[in-house]
């Protein structure tokens, strides 16, 4: 089952009205409750530490959720930088000698996964520029002066499947100056004030995820273990089990209102314009930030984070009975098959399903095709691309023509792949 999700409304919202909106949103996750997920085949070796660490900060409780319920082989940092394939820290590392700050530094900028807890700019000291390089935003003062949060907001991310709620009364300061790469995927609220509660960055050095806040309470926290250690799987760019495809139904950059966004559970994510009828983009990052649809009277198209590999401008690139033919594209709709959507066309007189799945390598894209019976021959443009490459079964290609033409119908696929050489 997917979980609901609210379609942007139709008349603009106040701050309370938005937040009243934003409470209703459920993160993607078919795991019931705050179920955790099985470990990894593959279990990660995840270096952790935490700066002026003692038996009371509570992080041997999250060690032991991290081992026993992801199968993280864990080690204190900074000895196992060298071999780790992915570092947990809360606050930062604190003093260090010139070695051990020269394996921080070499680790930073090695690509690999950070996943960072509550981090203080000052517990970085070998790293003065950390705070906009590498965290992507600034803490200042207690956020609404440390008044208790009303509402805690969790937007759809793979982070958080399966956790359909979390709270805490902790106190926090307030991170401004969030670089455009960062993608809030937590915020709270108290009164009229909003603050991002954890984010995520896809830097050019890797993978990054923080979480603002840290009491020792939370690390014995069920939901807030598994945020931990889903970040670390997705820094690593491993699955995480339980997420699900996300769709909603929006007005997004380059496209006809109306038009559809999708995210797989792997990737990539795509945006279905189905009055122009294709695929306008597809991209790399996760699901598309709607905030700025929902809190502006004007009703800003979706925020998307992450790098097009994949664009089409032709206009109803499937015809019938030729190539050249007016199009007649009709779109008749969607229906949820296990989560998974399943889009309804009439091109032709023929009635087409298409449904999406990750295809045979990481971030690429497979669109399945159900035809119906018919004698009209269906045509599709495939349009040159500079940064993916796209094959095809069960279609008659001809250079940039395919074509499907069995009066029983049947079924063809087209697999749109990230060209290997432009891959990060």
């Amino acid at each position: 089952m997917i979980n609901s999700f609210c379609a942007p409304p139709l008349f603009p919202l106040g701050r309370a009205g938005w937040r009243t909106l934003a409470t209703l949103l459920l993160v993607v996750g078919s795991v019931s409750g705050n179920a955790l997920p099985a470990a990894a085949a593959q279990p990660l070796r995840v270096a952790i530490v935490a700066a002026d660490r003692s038996p009371a900060d509570g992080m041997d409780a999250l060690s032991a959720a991290l081992t026993q319920n992801f199968g993280f082989n864990l080690s204190p940092a900074p000895r196992a930088l060298n071999t780790a394939d992915a570092v947990i820290v809360h606050r930062g590392p604190g003093a260090l000698s010139a070695a051990d700050a020269a394996g921080w530094r070499a680790y930073l900028r090695s690509g690999k996964p950070l996943v960072l807890i509550a981090a203080a700019p000052d517990a970085w000291p070998t790293e003065p520029a950390f705070a906009t390089d590498i965290l992507g935003a600034k803490p200042g003062a207690l956020f609404a002066h440390g008044a208790p949060l009303t509402v805690i907001n969790l937007f759809p991310h793979p982070i958080l499947s399966g956790i359909r709620r979390f709270e805490t009364k902790q106190a926090f300061p307030l991170y401004s100056q969030l670089g455009d790469d960062a993608q809030m995927i937590m915020e709270g609220t108290a009164g009229e004030a909003t603050a991002p509660l954890a984010w995520v960055r896809r830097r050019a050095e890797g993978r990054m995820a923080h979480f603002v806040f840290s009491h020792p309470s939370l690390f014995s926290d069920p939901a807030y273990q598994r945020m931990i250690g889903q970040a670390v799987l997705w820094a690593a760019q491993r699955p995480i089990p339980g997420a699900e495809t996300v769709v909603q139904r929006t007005f997004m950059p380059e496209s006809y209102p109306g038009a559809f966004a999708i995210t797989l559970p792997n990737g990539p994510s795509l945006c279905l314009d189905p009055v122009r009828g294709g695929i306008n983009y597809i991209w790399d990052g996760d699901f598309v930030d709607l905030r700025p649809r929902w809190i502006t009277k004007q009703g800003e198209p979706a925020r998307f984070f992450g790098e097009i590999f994949y664009h089409e401008k032709e206009w109803q690139p499937f015809r019938a009975p030729t190539p050249n033919a007016a199009s007649d594209l009709r779109f008749r709709g969607y229906t949820l098959r296990a989560g998974i959507p399943e889009f309804h066309y009439q091109i032709g007189g023929r009635d087409v399903f298409e449904t999406f799945s990750t295809g045979s390598t990481p971030g690429s894209l497979l669109r399945t095709f159900r035809v119906g019976p018919g004698r009209t021959t269906l045509w599709l443009n495939l349009e040159p691309q500079a940064k993916s490459e796209v094959t095809v079964r069960g279609l008659e290609r001809d250079g940039p023509l395919a074509s499907f033409g069995s009066p029983a119908g049947g079924e063809f696929t087209i697999e749109i792949r990230r060209k290997a050489s432009l891959t990060p």
